[in-house]
């Protein structure tokens, strides 16, 4: 077999169960345990890496809100995208919800305050989605060709760059945050609340959770199964006009 189906297999196969990557990153978690023994406690720096994970959800909800129906979507059978998407943040940069995604990880990696950590879930994250991306390229090549070429001339595959900024062809939809994002929201929380859980552990050496934690977690959950209860009932189907 040629490197390169090698490498698009590779990118089917990391598509599909890329939503997993989280859990793969707090067993690492798990595994430096013992170095949350001797973090430091410093609310500055937390919030600090909570807004860099926050940032991240931030710009797959201003991805997700402005895309049409069949495009960016979180499914893991198969490639698809009825429309390219060239306005909007696909306008600062090809893949705006992994650029998201990375920011999250490093959000939650920094909590750690073990550099080693975040080295290793970048690393992971490059070796992951490095084959999805080239993947996902080329479907849209050959799908879209030509427009692709001239699209991917222009805009950075990574790096966001805003000189060819297009305002998004399509109003922004709720819907179509509600119904995708839900997911997000729930892995992030609860990666968020697993390395508080660890960091308390390091230093009390009991499993604690604080008052606004369990407030936080109990929301997103209860928000996260509604969500899921309208998206199965259809009560989140998208309409052209959205």
């Amino acid at each position: 077999m040629l490197i390169k189906d090698r490498f698009i297999n590779a990118g089917h196969f990391f598509f599909k169960y890329r939503s997993y990557q989280m859990f793969g990153m707090l067993l690492v978690f798990f595994e430096e345990r013992r170095h949350f023994y001797h973090i430091t406690d410093n609310i500055y720096y937390e919030v600090f890496c909570i807004l860099i994970a926050l940032s991240g959800m931030l710009i797959r909800v201003l991805t997700v809100g402005f895309v049409h129906e069949g495009t960016s979507g979180r499914n893991t059978k198969a490639q698809k995208a009825e429309e390219l998407n060239t306005t909007g943040a696909y306008s600062a940069v090809r893949n705006p919800l992994y650029v998201g995604n990375y920011l999250i990880l490093l959000g939650i990696s920094l909590l750690a305050q073990n550099h080693e950590v975040v080295i290793f879930n970048t690393v992971m994250f490059a070796i992951i989605y490095t084959p999805i991306i080239f993947t996902e390229e080329s479907f849209l090549e050959e799908k879209f060709g030509e427009r692709y070429r001239r699209y991917a001339e222009k805009v950075n595959c990574i790096l966001p760059s805003f000189k060819n900024f297009k305002r998004p062809d399509r109003k922004f939809s709720i819907k179509m945050v509600l119904k995708r994002e839900h997911d997000t929201w729930l892995t992030t929380t609860i990666s968020l609340v697993f390395v508080e859980m660890l960091r308390e552990y390091g230093h009390s050496g009991m499993i604690t959770l604080n008052a606004l934690w369990s407030a936080i977690v109990i929301g997103i959950s209860i928000i996260w199964v509604i969500l899921k209860y309208m998206k199965k009932t259809d009560m989140l189907v998208l309409q052209e006009t959205d």
